[in-house]
């Protein structure tokens, strides 16, 4: 008698915790709450101690608690749900008693039914009620910090590194999409429009400000399989563009820049004009000293502003990313801190994988360079960081001039737009760290026409 064949089980999704971007508390995929559908809620009525139905906005305690911290008023919102209760307050509504009140993805639970009968997908932090990305729980997420003091340009590498990403070679087989209709608005409306479409750099970030998350969804490795996209690697990209003056506060540190002591990974970004060659820059060279402001204080006092703000930093990928490298190409050959042929003034080229050839030629020149002008600042971080490369970035590939607008005084890109050099080297090295992307490249088709291994040889596990 033939063996039956024994049916093969069904694949479990994996589930991850969920790290909420607002204020990083960390939880299971089940504790979510959710934002209702309509304002339909009971309240109590005051004279009668009874319930009754309104149907308008409520105030958000939780809500209200986190934008209390930064002296802010919180907007009124739809009820909350909690699936499995254990909360009171008028701002809650209950769930529906039917079999399929609790909806799921892919494992996740993803929206439920409210006792009026209205199904939402809004999820939200059970602790500060903020928004959550609809990836949550699918695919895991990473903080990125950029880390750095005033004008060494992080929000213009910002902006432009977001732009970069959306346009990596075509080996990564990658897509960066905006979570939500707010964020591509944001990013279109203060960073990508005033640079890309005016030429203007964005205005500085000031320290009162409500700094709000820039959420991406990131797919690597993106083959079509049955009509539908599948991607070998899918993960949630968080960005901040917090100010710079903030890093030596530690008010600030806890509240608007909470980021930096949660984040998977830094980017911390250096001056030229923050080192020992700020000198001989500013007699040779007419952008630095006209076009460029120069920073507030030297690399190594910002450097132990990082230490002292009790950010975990230590085992973390950390690309140290001197910034304006335009600068120094333009100084006369006698003064050259590199060699007019050197790699960080020539465009960096990562054909679907992170060439390490060039991340390894850059990071010597970069580590040389602070080696001569800031020598105190590169010990530290040597003996600081256990994972740490250096990079040399243009986001703007030459100077700016100051023109007036509208009745003040704004940085214009001379050459129109950005020209950016090695602006997303540093953060696929990264990628590369924290097992998104190869460092090796991906091998040949076999000649028998099948794949050969897939996109990836190589993974770094998380």
């Amino acid at each position: 008698m033939a063996l039956m064949k024994k049916k093969p089980e069904a694949e479990v999704p994996e589930v991850y915790p969920i790290k909420c971007p607002y204020c990083f508390k960390q939880f299971g995929a089940d504790d979510v709450h959710f934002r209702a559908a309509a304002s339909k809620h009971y309240v109590t009525s005051p004279q009668t101690g009874e319930k009754m139905i309104r149907e308008d906005s409520v105030i958000d305690k939780n809500l209200a608690d986190y934008y209390r911290q930064f002296g802010r008023q919180a907007p009124r919102r739809f009820p909350v749900i909690a699936p499995f209760g254990g909360v009171t307050g008028d701002e809650y509504i209950n769930i529906s008693n039917d079999a399929d009140s609790l909806g799921y993805k892919n494992g996740v639970l993803y929206s439920v039914k409210d006792e009026f009968g209205n199904e939402t997908e809004k999820r939200i932090c059970p602790y500060c009620h903020n928004d959550l990305p609809r990836s949550a729980g699918q695919y895991r997420s990473y903080t990125i910090a950029f880390a750095g003091d005033t004008a060494v340009g992080k929000t213009v590498y910002m902006t432009t590194l977001i732009n970069r990403l959306q346009f990596l070679d075509d080996g990564f087989k990658s897509m960066l999409m905006p979570l939500t209709s707010g964020v591509s608005e944001k990013y279109d409306t203060y960073y990508f429009t005033p640079m890309y479409k005016e030429g203007l750099l964005p205005e500085h970030t000031h320290v009162n400000e409500v700094v709000e998350p820039l959420i991406y969804e990131l797919r690597v490795g993106i083959n079509k399989v049955n009509g539908d996209n599948v991607a070998d690697q899918t993960v949630t990209l968080t960005f901040y563009d917090v100010a710079g003056d903030g890093i030596k506060n530690a008010d600030y540190v806890n509240t608007r820049a909470r980021h930096l002591k949660y984040a998977d990974a830094f980017i911390y970004m250096v001056d030229p004009m923050q080192t020992g060659a700020a000198q001989r820059l500013a007699a040779l060279n007419s952008n630095a000293c006209g076009d460029y402001i120069i920073g507030r204080g030297d690399a190594v006092k910002i450097l132990e502003s990082f230490f002292t703000q009790d950010i975990d930093f230590k085992d973390k990928p950390t690309a140290i990313v001197l910034t304006k490298s335009d600068l120094l190409k333009s100084t006369e050959t006698s003064q050259r801190y590199f060699s007019k042929d050197s790699s960080i003034y020539r465009q960096c080229e990562h054909k679907g994988f992170l060439d390490t050839e060039q991340v390894e030629t850059v990071n010597t020149e970069v580590h040389n360079f602070f080696g001569i002008t800031a020598p105190l600042f590169r010990k530290n971080v040597d003996f600081m960081f256990n994972d740490v490369k250096y990079f040399a970035v243009s986001a703007l590939g030459g100077p700016t001039e100051t023109v007036n607008v509208d009745g003040t005084d704004r940085k214009k890109i001379v050459n129109g737009i950005p020209q950016e050099i090695r602006v997303e080297e540093p953060f696929l090295w990264i990628l590369s760290r924290l097992g998104i992307i190869s460092d090796v490249p991906p091998e040949a088709p076999k000649q028998s026409g099948s794949s050969g291994g897939g996109f990836f040889k190589k993974l770094f596990a998380k």
